[in-house]
């Protein structure tokens, strides 16, 4: 599928005038533009592709992981069915693997939320693969390749990838997400001050003129989005305070018409709860979580139960050994977890 040359693409053109013995003719520029021309696509379908990746990370935060992947794999197959005839010019080859690569960047997203790691890592690759092919931005690629190595515990893998993405990006949302990913793989290492630097370009790019955005897509950062990435640095730097400030960035975001995102927000309020557990101050941990521990189980995504059960971890220190309400705290994470919705083996993966 990748690395094809115009033969394997077209078919071998027309030879004008070698080993013929004849001088060419008119009939045979003709020949060439017929062989240049010839497509089993249109312009209309190419678009389609386009607008389908579009609207399907628009729904990224609108639809449950479990339902939102199988559109993403039948789109991805549609594209790469027409690609694998071979019968595109090249002006409508560059745009069709654009699109395979936003929808595999995006299943890899969606697979690392439903726990699938080794195909989100495949997926990842094949996006940037496909991006490099014809010389599109690896941004997106990058950035759903950087959210899988962080989830595999890879944190130094995981900046580098987010750094790479950041810089070769244009100016666009994601170049935002990068920086916050970035950051947050840096915190998971211990390197605060590459932490902070991350976020301080996270915000110097939210301030600076980008492409439109809807603040709603896989690929946006709004302001509780980029709220919850310094919240999670400053959990990881010791600074619970510093975590519930960001907390309340991401609620006054959300109050000023910030798209509403039920994974986000569900962070946001283990995280918040997690600062108020570091400052011994569990009835504020447990004001924080109660509103969603109702979140629906298909809802219930691998960032926000990985987010409780670090949160357990802290509950099970010794200082908490003797609190009814540490226990209780634990219980109902244990049961959140629990009922969240469960996922196929990893050898099942579409």
């Amino acid at each position: 599928m990748f690395g094809l040359t115009r033969e394997a693409l077209f078919g071998t053109p027309p030879v004008v005038g070698q080993n013929t013995g004849r001088l060419p003719t008119e009939h045979d520029a003709i020949d060439m533009v017929s062989w240049i021309t010839a497509t089993n696509t249109s312009d209309d379908a190419i678009e389609h592709f386009l607008r389908g990746a579009s609207e399907l990370a628009e729904a990224h935060t609108r639809l449950p992981a479990g339902e939102l992947l199988p559109d993403v794999i039948g789109l991805y197959r549609q594209v790469q069915a027409q690609l694998r005839t071979g019968r595109q010019r090249f002006r409508q080859t560059r745009d069709p693997f654009r699109a395979e690569a936003d929808l595999l960047a995006h299943a890899c997203l969606l697979l690392g939320d439903l726990r699938h790691d080794r195909a989100a890592v495949a997926y990842g690759a094949t996006a940037a693969l496909c991006a490099q092919e014809v010389g599109a931005s690896q941004a997106v690629a990058l950035s759903a390749q950087a959210k899988t190595a962080r989830w595999r515990r890879r944190y130094a893998e995981s900046s580098e990838l987010a750094a790479r993405g950041y810089r070769c990006n244009p100016a666009t949302p994601i170049r935002i997400v990068l920086a916050c990913q970035e950051a947050n793989a840096a915190g998971l290492l211990g390197d605060f001050r590459r932490a902070r630097e991350a976020l301080h370009r996270a915000e110097e790019a939210a301030n600076s003129p980008l492409a439109p955005d809807s603040g709603s897509s896989a690929w946006s950062c709004p302001t509780p989005r980029r709220a919850l990435y310094a919240l999670s640095a400053a959990i990881q730097s010791g600074d619970p305070d510093g975590a519930l400030k960001a907390a309340s960035l991401a609620d006054a975001g959300w109050a000023a018409g910030d798209p509403w995102v039920a994974g986000t927000w569900a962070q946001v309020r283990v995280g918040a709860g997690i600062a108020h557990v570091m400052k011994d101050a569990l009835d504020g941990a447990a004001e924080q979580i109660a509103p969603m521990l109702t979140l629906a189980p298909e809802l219930r995504m691998a960032t926000v139960t990985g987010y409780l059960e670090t949160m357990d971890v802290r509950l099970r220190q010794r200082r908490f050994r003797n609190s009814a309400l540490a226990l209780r705290l634990r219980e109902q994470i244990q049961e959140f977890n629990a009922a969240a919705l469960p996922t196929q083996p990893a050898e099942d993966n579409p």
